[in-house]
């Protein structure tokens, strides 16, 4: 009987090679943009649980696109800019992005569009009136504001 079971698992898994082997082994970006497509999809088909079999595959996806993008220079160089940025012009930033906002639209939080300009220039730091006003216009919790990371 386990005869039977290791042909058929090992065919199976082979027969899943064969069809996904250009997603398990990226090589193109049209293959890249599939493995995305596909683990969105994935991701939308999978239950929330720790047995999903579901995330396995995900996983292993998710392998191939990590080792596709540590390979690609664009990426590996915007990881590592945004890597350098302070957490403070990351937040300032996605703010600005979510919420169609310019270096005016921090006026009462922050002042002038000179210093808001000097913050994402990374030549100012927001101070703690600063945080505690964007916190509260935005529904943020402080933290977010700083980087949390243990070295």
């Amino acid at each position: 009987m386990l005869a039977v079971k290791t042909e058929t698992l090992t065919n199976s898994f082979l027969g899943f090679a064969h069809n996904a082997s250009s997603i398990l082994h990226i090589k193109s970006d049209k293959a890249y943009q599939e493995a995305l497509e596909l683990i969105e999809h994935l991701f939308n088909e999978a239950n929330d649980t720790i047995d999903e079999p579901l995330n396995d595959l995900i996983d292993i996806i998710a392998k191939s696109i990590n080792k596709y993008e540590s390979n690609q220079k664009d990426i590996v160089k915007f990881g590592n800019e945004a890597n350098n940025i302070s957490q403070e012009i990351s937040v300032l930033r996605v703010l600005m992005d979510q919420h169609n906002l310019t270096v005016s639209g921090f006026k009462d939080e922050i002042g002038s569009k000179s210093l808001v300009s000097m913050i994402l220039n990374g030549k100012r730091n927001l101070t703690k009136e600063h945080i505690t006003k964007l916190s509260k216009r935005f529904s943020l919790n402080p933290a977010v504001f700083f980087n949390l990371k243990t070295a």
